[in-house]
């Protein structure tokens, strides 16, 4: 035999149910206005007894908490309710009803977070609002433990002047649990040869033992979770065995609920984490990386970075907290080495800040850091491949990010940023970029003029990669597109082209820089001509031959991955016929004609006034067809 020892040390018997019913319905007979009553939402006989309570004083009863309801419709569906939930009114219809008609019946006896009453007291309830002409009827006992929420909650109550009721002399609630009296008279009637205590704490269960003992049981004992008994085999009518034998004890492991998503074990959940972080708090550092590429200055020879920090659960101290996080993940990332990777800068401010907050507040926040590289860095390389000569892409790094980091910045005409740099007679240039490309991440870098050259001029345009992996069409290439009629303005205007559909014909707008040379005759200087250059356009023509070109080396060039091979082809096809366009300049067109076809395959009118939609489509119908095989 097995029984309950909850109320082993408690003396006498446990109150009868028709009595708490007796006091519930006096003190709803009694009451002028509304009747809130909260109690155990298990405890249907309960329930029964308000709604015969509400029945004789002509009020309607609502429920309001989700619990209640639950277990309601299960005893409904058992047949054991004392009531038809179809009769109840819905919580939404509360103020339908004049206070004097209504018995509401809330969850939330234990003060529990999410439950009616507690979210009440707050005044965070959507179908339940307190007022002070409310009667309360705690017809519940507090749970060991609880005592302190609990006594928070009604405190709140009575802040806002409703009335409480509650306390053994009131007599609205009486244990489910038998007292000791009962628990012994169990016993004697039921006399088991083996009794088994369960339910309880480890004293309460020895205490209950004891009575067992006392009543003429043998065989009694006490267990822990996870531990087994064993009863030996049947030996006579009379006796079943000589007691218990005691068998290994399995390893039971706490189980946690996260809602209705997730279940598992306290590792599985990250339990001690996220306790971890609730008491000691988490630092976030975002760093956006600029390595120098210069020898020119000592300022030029440390990491510099743009530092952004976020923190939570953690004391700001009026702000003085995150400037010292700022001032300690800068001094952190200059005292890493030029060439330091990623990783060890993430590692290594990382660090300074966790020792900086432990000091501070005796903290120890987790810090997640992330470094990214910044875009300058790419131009740099850009520069450096494309320029033959040291002195060349030094310097024109530097001049670049004087520019970005706001020194000598002038305004040139069109918008346009110039920054410029006087290294001595023999290397001097300027660089002009457009501002807003820099802005968006596609960045064009024009080499102007060298006065290193007694005489000559050189134009040539650099496109860098865009920071974040996004795929853009670059300016300078929308502006050396010139097609009459046929092609529009719209589709000189950079845009990113996100298209599903021609995920792998979009990779190809990335400009790669490797396999774009700069002109053979950079290097001879040129004779100056007082009129400026002309950028060599694009012909309708030309672009007819691209085109053409593009279909019907989509076959064979289609599993190439950088695919600038499919370019340096049509770009070799095009000098054959007397075309002089470079890899990269054939590729950036067919990223206009995409961005253009994006922009005007939905458009009817857009379709038939440009004059290559047909032929662009046939290339990228046969690119889909081929990927739906």
């Amino acid at each position: 035999m097995m029984s309950d020892s909850t109320n082993v040390l408690s003396p006498g018997r446990t109150l009868s149910e028709t009595v708490v019913a007796d006091s519930i319905l006096r003190h709803i007979s009694a009451a002028r206005g509304r009747v809130i009553t909260t109690q155990f939402a298990s405890n249907i006989h309960r329930l029964g007894s308000i709604k015969a309570a509400a029945d004789l004083t002509g009020r309607k009863m609502v429920f309001v908490g989700m619990a209640l309801r639950t277990y309601l419709d299960a005893a409904w569906k058992d047949g054991k309710a004392l009531m038809d939930p179809s009769t109840l009114v819905k919580a939404e219809d509360i103020d339908a009803y004049a206070p004097k008609d209504l018995v509401i019946v809330t969850t939330g006896s234990q003060a529990e977070p999410r439950a009616a009453l507690n979210l009440a007291s707050y005044g965070n309830s959507h179908s339940l609002k307190l007022n002070k002409e409310d009667l309360i009827l705690y017809s519940a006992k507090v749970i060991p433990g609880n005592e302190t929420r609990v006594m928070k909650m009604l405190n709140r109550i009575s802040e806002i002047g409703s009335t409480v009721i509650m306390g053994k002399n009131e007599q609205l609630h009486t244990s489910g649990h038998a007292h000791r009296e009962e628990l012994e008279e169990v016993l004697k009637i039921v006399k088991p040869q083996h009794f088994l205590p369960i339910h309880g704490e480890f004293l309460f269960l020895k205490e209950h033992e004891l009575l067992g003992r006392s009543t003429g049981i043998r065989h009694s004992t006490v267990i822990k979770n996870g531990e087994m008994l064993g009863i030996s085999h049947l030996r006579n009518k009379r006796v079943l065995s000589n007691g218990f034998i005691s068998m290994r004890k399995e390893n039971l492991q706490l189980m946690y609920s996260d809602g209705d998503k997730a279940f598992g074990t306290a590792a599985e959940l990250c339990v001690d984490e996220r306790m971890r972080i609730a008491s000691d708090g988490i630092i976030v550092v975002s760093m956006e990386i600029m390595r120098p590429q210069t020898n020119d200055s000592l300022s030029e020879r440390s990491i510099k970075g743009k530092i952004k920090i976020t923190t939570r659960c953690l004391w700001h101290d009026k702000g003085k907290l995150l400037d010292a996080l700022q001032k300690a993940a800068h001094a952190a990332l200059s005292s890493c080495p030029v060439n330091c990777p990623l990783h060890h800068i993430e590692k290594t401010v990382s660090e300074v800040l966790r020792k900086l907050v432990r000091k501070y507040s005796s903290k120890r926040p987790e810090v997640i850091a992330v470094a990214l590289e910044n875009p300058v860095s790419v131009i740099a390389d850009e520069i450096s491949n494309k320029l033959s000569g040291k002195s060349y892409a030094g310097f024109g790094v530097s001049a670049l990010g004087k520019a970005i980091n706001g020194n000598y910045r002038k305004r040139g005409p069109s918008n346009t940023i110039l920054a410029e740099e006087d290294n001595g007679p023999e290397h001097s240039m300027s660089i002009a970029y457009e501002e807003k490309d820099f802005v968006n991440s596609t960045m064009c870098v024009q080499v102007k003029h060298w006065e290193n050259y007694t005489t000559g001029a050189a134009d040539i345009d650099i496109q860098g990669d865009n920071t974040y992996g996004e795929e853009t069409t670059s300016f300078n290439t929308l502006q050396d597109l010139s097609m009459d009629d046929a092609v529009s303005d719209d589709l000189r205007k950079p845009s990113v082209v996100s298209s599903p559909i021609h995920d792998d014909l979009l990779q190809e707008q990335v400009h790669d820089s490797k396999n774009d040379e700069l002109p053979s005759d950079f290097s001879k200087p040129k004779p100056e001509s007082s009129k400026p250059l002309k950028r060599n356009k694009w012909k309708p023509e030309e672009v007819k031959k691209l085109i053409k070109m593009r279909g019907e080396l989509n076959n064979t060039f289609q599993v190439q991955k950088g695919r600038m091979a499919l370019w340096q082809e049509i770009s070799s096809r095009l000098e054959s016929d007397g075309i002089a366009r470079s890899p990269g300049q054939c590729k950036s067109l067919w990223a206009s004609l995409i961005q253009k076809y994006e922009e005007t395959k939905n458009d009817t009118k857009s379709r038939e006034k440009w004059s290559f939609f047909k032929d662009v489509d046939d290339i990228l119908s046969d690119s889909r067809e081929r990927a739906s095989r």
